[in-house]
């Protein structure tokens, strides 16, 4: 930016709190006939499968939110039986939203957050 040219701005998505599973289990449970405790089991499921395959190399498609994959960043080697877990510096997910998840994300209100 140039010394005398006028400041610019622009917006980033700001999360203020952080949901977990037993609070979405419990929200769960309020609107179905299903108790706390059994959402809560069926969510942790979910995670350990996720898990399962994520770690078995296949992409988990969760229809209306998305995809998931894991992702790494490595070392560079002379040949492939060089490379091995320590090659391994990063993990990562990606995650890529549904259809649906990118229109609902389209008719979210946003307002810019007031400082002070």
């Amino acid at each position: 930016m140039e010394p005398d040219s006028e400041p610019a701005y622009i917006m980033q998505a700001v999360g203020h709190k952080e949901v977990n599973l037993r609070r979405l289990a419990y929200e769960i449970s309020n609107m179905s006939t299903h108790t706390e405790g059994d959402v809560f089991g069926v969510l942790i499921m979910l995670v350990k499968q996720l898990k399962f395959h994520l770690a078995d190399g296949e992409t988990v498609v969760l229809d209306e939110l998305g995809r998931f994959k894991i992702t790494l960043k490595s070392d560079t080697a002379l040949s492939p039986e060089l490379l091995g877990k320590k090659s391994v510096k990063k993990f990562g997910v990606n995650f890529l939203p549904s259809t649906e998840f990118k229109s609902w994300m389209r008719e979210l209100e946003v307002v810019p957050e007031k400082k002070g």
